[in-house]
């Protein structure tokens, strides 16, 4: 049996799935000190991002990207997990313009709405 997915709810999904990347990228989502430093003595864990958790959902969107074109894969990162306009991002990602940038995004999130339909 499938389900239909809107393009609303593919958006709303990368949207979710990039705040959560962006946040582990910039450091947040982890203690600044671990247990061990605090007591002095190893507790024998991983110390590393080896130890983070990662929601099914989220893991799901990331599998379902990985398998995407690299051009996919850079324009949804300029859209849901860079800052700033889409037109720095691009640029900064090596698409020649905005609009390819955006080309490529839009066949991205549609390759999501049907991998997420079956």
């Amino acid at each position: 049996m499938t389900t239909n997915i809107t393009i609303k709810q593919v958006r709303a999904a990368l949207k979710k799935w990039g705040n959560f990347w962006l946040k582990r990228e910039m450091g947040r989502g982890f203690k600044s000190h671990s247990i061990s430093d605090r007591t002095g003595q190893p507790t024998g864990g991983f110390s590393s991002s080896e130890a983070m958790s990662v929601p099914d959902d989220i893991e799901l969107i990331t599998s379902i990207i990985s398998r995407l074109r690299p051009e996919c894969i850079k324009a949804i990162r300029a859209r849901y997990v860079m800052g700033g306009t889409m037109a720095e991002a691009s640029k900064l990602l090596g698409f020649d313009s905005k609009r390819s940038a955006e080309f490529w995004l839009a066949k991205a999130e549609r390759s999501l709405m049907l991998e997420l339909s079956h």
